[in-house]
């Protein structure tokens, strides 16, 4: 899986990352275990081979809020804590038996000044990772909650079967029972629309 994702990421000579892919480990996570706990303090990114993760924070009350999900060629980890060299805010826990690669973003980092498609490579995966937050924020700013749920329905209907109510709850910011209501209300609209 590795060589086809450097290719679709523009590296072309896999030769110029050799110390670091040599670097990178094979990692098996069970289901509810977790990857990254809030508070802890790493190197690694890691790509997602197989299985289903989520990234949530917890506010001061215990509350979980999902903030994304991460499937089968996505990369996840705690980027801006590895930049800035801080403990990750937020923790990463597997919903699915997930097979993972974890790859040492540091090193990843000190390659790119000498080599351009190295640095290409970071660029591109760090742009992607804004255009994401960028996407979820305007969804949690801009749409009420009804919009949110057909807006998941669109573009990530596979969630909505891999992934208990209360995940998508938390990931839409609202809670179990309003979530309920606004499937029952969707599904409703639905049947009358198919009615002769």
């Amino acid at each position: 899986m590795l060589q086809p994702w450097l290719q679709q990421w523009g590296i072309s000579d896999s030769s110029v990352l050799g110390e670091w892919l040599a670097g990178m480990q094979p990692l098996e996570l069970p289901r509810d275990q977790h990857l990254v706990h809030a508070g802890d303090r790493g190197r690694a990114i890691y790509l997602v081979r197989q299985g289903l993760l989520r990234l949530y924070y917890t506010d001061s009350e215990g509350r979980e809020r999902n903030k994304a999900f991460y499937g089968a060629g996505d990369i996840t980890g705690p980027v801006s804590a590895i930049i800035s060299d801080r403990p990750a805010s937020f923790s990463i826990q597997a919903l699915e038996p997930c097979a993972l690669i974890a790859a040492d973003l540091a090193q990843l980092l000190a390659l790119a000044p000498s080599h351009p498609q190295v640095s290409s490579l970071v660029i591109r995966l760090l742009a992607e990772a804004f255009m994401r937050n960028e996407q979820r924020e305007a969804l949690l700013l801009t749409c009420n909650a009804e919009q949110r749920y057909r807006w998941l329905l669109d573009h990530q209907p596979e969630l909505v079967e891999r992934i208990p109510q209360y995940h998508i709850a938390a990931y839409l910011g609202v809670d179990a029972v309003s979530l309920s209501r606004i499937k029952r209300k969707l599904n409703t609209a639905s049947s009358g629309e198919s009615a002769p």
